[in-house]
């Protein structure tokens, strides 16, 4: 009896032992449940994090590449700005005279085929406008883009050699509107319609606006047959600020106002005088002063049309050289676009 009851002690002894140590191991692994717990989550926070980082890393090459790209438009366009800069730089005005000679030594030449291209436009077209041209001519993308460039009242005049070694690659604005926007691929250059135009004996008013001195004159190609200086106090620009500039720039708009009407008076004048005689007033200056003397773009009342361009600054308005004015007014600028 004593034997089986020492035996249950023993056994029960060693319940709580297996026990005590069930529980030991229950607690270790929940503590390796939470490690392991812990260790899943850092895992999938690792996997997560590369993945943000393999975007960003994806993100930041994509916008190297857009950077390097825009980098290397940059370098083209201002390889192109330089380019057309040193175009702008060979430029030359070119009196009446002398375009007629340049013009006459274009048309004596000559091809074996029919590579030589001759294009007209009228002011604000482009080789665009031009029927089946961009689809028949391959063109230079940067005689184009100079063509494009260049700002003209009048329109533009191209004669370019197709040719890869071409001799004759030359840009012109005219003095006065051409007519009808047209191109034309030859064994010559097509100088016709620009012979034309600039060997053509009209009459015309020259408007040279300025606040203070105004030129009014009547001309021909070879003379100026009449004009007028209309001259006011006008007063110069002030820098200073405050209430002090504002009286004084209210003064010098009354002055311009002044002048303005006063020329007005002498280019109506003129006009009333010549009117059956001119074809074509051409003004330069300022730009709102033009329209106060000639009425702008609504008072306008003449038949003859109104063309404002720019006017070689040269022309200053003083007795010695009011025929250069003329001369000037003339004048065409040529590019070589030799590009």
């Amino acid at each position: 009896m004593f034997g089986k009851l020492f035996n249950r002690k023993e056994l029960e002894k060693r319940i709580e032992i297996l026990q005590a140590r069930i529980d030991e191991l229950e607690s270790e692994n929940r503590v390796l449940s939470t490690r392991l717990s812990k260790q899943e989550m850092r895992t999938k926070k690792a996997v997560s994090d590369k993945q943000e980082a393999d975007l960003a890393l994806k993100k930041a090459e994509k916008e190297i590449e857009n950077l390097e790209r825009t980098l290397e438009k940059q370098k083209e366009k201002t390889q192109k700005t330089d380019d057309l800069a040193l175009t702008f730089k060979r430029a030359v005005t070119l009196t009446n005279a002398q375009s007629c000679d340049l013009l006459s030594q274009i048309g004596s030449v000559s091809s074996r085929n029919e590579d030589l291209l001759t294009v007209y436009l009228r002011p604000d077209e482009s080789v665009a406008d031009l029927n089946e041209f961009e689809s028949t001519i391959e063109l230079d993308q940067d005689v184009k883009y100079l063509m494009q460039q260049i700002e003209s009242a009048t329109g533009v005049a191209l004669f370019y050699d197709m040719k890869r070694l071409g001799m004759v690659r030359m840009l012109m604005t005219p003095p006065f509107p051409i007519g009808e926007s047209g191109w034309k691929l030859d064994r010559v250059f097509d100088i016709t319609p620009l012979q034309e135009l600039l060997e053509r004996n009209q009459m015309i008013c020259i408007l040279l606006a300025h606040a203070g001195a105004t030129f009014i004159g009547i001309s021909n190609r070879e003379a100026v047959i009449d004009y007028k200086v209309v001259r006011s106090s006008v007063k110069e620009k002030h820098t200073k600020g405050g209430w002090s500039q504002r009286r004084f720039e209210r003064l010098r708009d009354e002055d311009i106002k002044h002048h303005a009407e006063k020329a007005r008076g002498v280019f109506e004048a003129l006009m009333d005088e010549y009117k059956n005689e001119i074809k074509m007033v051409v003004a330069s200056g300022e730009h709102n002063l033009i329209k106060e003397i000639t009425g702008g773009d609504y008072e306008y009342r003449y038949s003859f049309p109104l063309l404002i361009r720019s006017i070689d600054l040269k022309a200053r308005v003083e007795k010695h050289n009011i025929d250069k004015i003329r001369v000037l007014t003339w004048s065409a600028r040529w590019y070589n676009v030799s590009i």
